[in-house]
């Protein structure tokens, strides 16, 4: 990693002036699980119900990502960036938003890696200072699973201890918090989750969604394009500890096709795959911090979605009856050994597949647990340090 340093530059363009107007980049962040691509397909949506033009970026420490496919449901400008996080990548994703201003969308969504941090320091501030000036920097928002935040307010159960730290240090940068998921929470649960966080971090803007039906997420696109200096909170970040987090997930990609040797029954078979993979785990002790399943075919598409031990998966059809004989991707991330990640969801797709008399042919896999972050940059704020907000840490 590049030592800390300032670099010469200033702020691009501001909108409004006699210039072609660069599009506003925003940034999302937030744990595995929380919600980001849930959240970033409604914001997509209802940005061009007012006729604007969207692109997404997606991001992974690997290739062939579901959300990648969900995003092309809603956008027509969807671009990849694997192999490392943003801040890892830098100059693929510097790349891809010169690229993209050419398109010329209004808005760009672009999705950090669920175990990413310090996006300030090696995203916002090197595209502020070392970029050309394509994008406009929007609010950096980070999204917080309210469910997990409600365990740890109400003593209902703890991270290990630098997953826990790596959680922190993303809310701990937001310019704005998405508190996410409150359709799940009682009153009193809510107002108590809010309260913890406004207390712990009054820096930033907190927002109540609930990504999975809309809720909240005009009050956050109208936040968008709101003046100011954002992506300044530089964190005080232990890398050792941000290292030890991520080498402590295992993380498994898996590609492949599927067909259906009777009556269709992919929705079933995805919901069965998800349903065994997470009950493996669960005999385990582990939590699943997410598992994603997309199937696709000319008819149309399958998607679920598991998040943590006793939560029931999600499954979403699309098309004239889902997908039929198709594509298959599939996205697990747990805090167990890769090896044995693959191991569950491979069974669990052979059990399923028993069951819906199903052949699946799986040609793609990766199952690894991430390399240490390297940030090709990591730049302090050029305003004066008096001016730039204060991370709690250091405050």
């Amino acid at each position: 990693m590049k030592q800390e340093h300032q670099a010469d530059g200033g702020a691009p363009p501001e909108r409004g002036r006699d210039v072609p107007v660069a599009p506003i980049l925003i940034l999302v962040g937030g744990f595995l699980g929380a919600g980001k691509t849930t959240t970033i397909l409604q914001a997509a949506r209802h940005l061009r119900s007012r006729d604007q033009r969207v692109a997404i970026i997606t991001n992974d420490q690997a290739a062939s990502l579901v959300d990648t496919e969900v995003a092309r449901t809603v956008s027509d400008h969807v671009f990849e960036i694997p192999d490392g996080c943003f801040c890892c990548q830098y100059d693929q994703l510097d790349d891809v938003l010169a690229e993209l201003t050419a398109v010329g969308p209004d808005v760009i969504l672009a999705e950090a890696v669920g175990s990413c941090t310090d996006l300030v320091a090696t995203v916002c501030q090197p595209l502020r200072q070392l970029s050309t000036g394509t994008v406009t920097l929007g609010p950096l928002s980070v999204v917080a699973d309210g469910l997990r935040l409600r365990e740890s307010v109400f003593g209902l159960a703890a991270m290990e201890p630098d997953i826990a730290y790596l959680h922190e240090r993303q809310l701990a940068e937001a310019d704005i918090i998405l508190l996410n998921k409150i359709d799940l929470l009682t009153d009193e649960e809510r107002t108590a989750v809010t309260e913890n966080i406004v207390g712990r971090y009054p820096g930033a803007t907190v927002l109540a969604v609930s990504a999975s039906d809309g809720v909240g997420i005009d009050a956050w696109c109208n936040l968008q394009d709101s003046p100011g200096r954002f992506g300044e909170r530089v964190l005080s970040l232990d890398y050792d500890r941000y290292a030890a987090a991520e080498a402590s997930l295992g993380w498994v990609n898996l590609a492949g096709t599927v067909a259906f040797l009777g009556p269709d029954s992919s929705e079933s078979w995805l919901r069965s795959v998800i349903e065994l993979a997470g009950a493996f785990a669960g005999r385990e002790g582990v939590e699943i911090a997410h598992l994603k399943v997309w199937l696709e075919s000319e008819r149309g598409s399958v998607r679920g979605n598991l998040v943590g031990r006793n939560r029931g998966p999600t499954v979403t059809v699309t098309g004239r009856d889902g997908a039929a004989n198709g594509r298959l991707l599939v996205n697990a991330r747990a805090a167990a050994s890769p090896d044995r990640i693959r191991e569950w969801i491979e069974t669990a797709i052979a059990r399923a597949s028993t069951e819906a008399s199903a052949s699946v042919d799986l040609t793609e896999g990766t199952a690894f647990r991430p390399a240490r972050p390297v940030p090709i940059h990591r730049l302090l704020p050029l305003v004066p340090v008096s001016q730039a907000p204060q991370d709690e840490e250091t405050a």
